[in-house]
């Protein structure tokens, strides 16, 4: 038969106090004009050890406590498939927060993904409540779902930067456009003047925020900005004269072993006679593989701030009424942006001399 579930009535009957008396202790409250001993502290926190007494975080929380639960919701699947660990990174630095928190880890997963997304709505508010707050991060997230946590004070942070109305979206980033910029600035210090940019040229944040780091790079140095589709970067790299690619800026999940594999095949070497430079690191690395030059995002150091930041919230929520919470936190802390890392690698190289004609480029038969 299964164990009766134990409850406050059940601690304080082996404690002799009332319920409300277990509550406060669980609570660690004092209301106005209640006095609890040492004593019967102490007798309430051994018929809790004794009885093995769990309290409903649910019922904690609409009570006004504390669960010491944060969540982490992801709009796509979690777990790594086919080789690809994306997200495991940040739950890792998650992991490593909460150890020093002291707080629990909870993620959310029972929404079922649909056309590459998960959804909050429906029952998914309602279980977000088992949390004190939640950490979300993903590629697909809803706006409106978002914008409902923001109206209704529900402490979370976005991993990854997001823009909102007004402003009040709270989360950790990097600074893509900075170090995608950097990038453009390290070709151009080894002679090269024309750098494409391989990518989609999609409406996510990190996207857009790469694109621009290039565009406005290339613009102050007087160099004309030019994107090329992934099947095209061979074509573009063997052309004769100005359209002649000599480096290229990829973003990481466009394959970057396959489309150097493609150049080798017109005779072109990495880096030698084209330099690429990756705007993150790999999402699946070939074993044995190039060891790319470009940056790298701190995704365990993101995870890791993330969950500060949202523990930070959760204890300014439970001292603050409503939105008046996040004005605890400086608009600093509450939207920052992480520095990326630069790595050296072996696909950069000085500009190479310009040909001296068409038959220094030729496909292989």
């Amino acid at each position: 038969m299964p164990r009766r579930r134990i409850t406050q009535a059940d601690v304080a009957a082996m404690a002799g106090v009332s319920q409300a008396t277990v509550s406060f202790v669980l609570n660690d409250s004092n209301p106005s004009g209640v006095r609890i001993s040492e004593e019967t502290r102490q007798r309430v926190l051994d018929a809790i050890r004794i009885t093995g007494y769990s309290a409903n975080p649910a019922a904690q929380r609409l009570a006004g406590g504390l669960t010491q639960i944060l969540g982490v919701f992801t709009y796509e699947a979690t777990f790594p498939q086919g080789g690809r660990d994306f997200y495991g990174p940040f739950l890792v630095g998650i992991e490593h927060a909460a150890e020093k928190l002291g707080v629990d880890i909870l993620l959310f997963t029972s929404a079922r993904v649909e056309d590459g997304r998960r959804r909050l709505t429906r029952e998914g508010w309602q279980r977000l409540g088992v949390a004190d707050g939640c950490l979300l991060l993903g590629q697909q997230e809803d706006r409106g779902e978002l914008q409902h946590l923001l109206d209704t004070n529900y402490p979370f942070v976005f991993i990854g930067k997001r823009g909102s109305d007004g402003g009040r979206l709270p989360y950790v980033g990097v600074d893509y456009a900075t170090a995608t910029s950097r990038q453009v600035e390290r070709l151009a210090a080894l002679g090269h003047t024309r750098i494409g940019y391989v990518g989609p040229r999609g409406t996510d944040q990190p996207t857009l925020d790469r694109v621009e780091g290039y565009r406005l790079t290339m613009k102050q140095r007087g160099l004309t900005a030019r994107f090329v589709e992934l099947d095209d970067v061979a074509a573009a790299a063997t052309e004769i004269g100005d359209q002649r690619f000599t480096a290229i800026v990829v973003a990481p999940e466009n394959s970057p072993e396959e489309l150097a594999d493609a150049l080798e095949h017109r005779g072109l070497r990495v880096p030698v006679d084209v330099s690429v430079l990756l705007l993150g690191q790999p999402h699946r690395p070939r074993p044995g593989g190039r060891r790319w030059s470009g940056f790298s995002i701190p995704r365990e150091e993101m995870g890791a701030r993330a969950l500060y930041l949202l523990s930070r919230l959760v204890t300014a929520d439970a001292g603050q009424a409503g939105s008046r919470a996040a004005a605890q936190v400086p608009d600093d802390e509450l939207r920052q942006l992480l520095e990326c890392v630069d790595v050296d690698g072996a696909t950069l190289a000085p500009c190479p001399p310009e040909p001296t004609g068409s038959h220094d480029r030729t496909e292989p038969a």
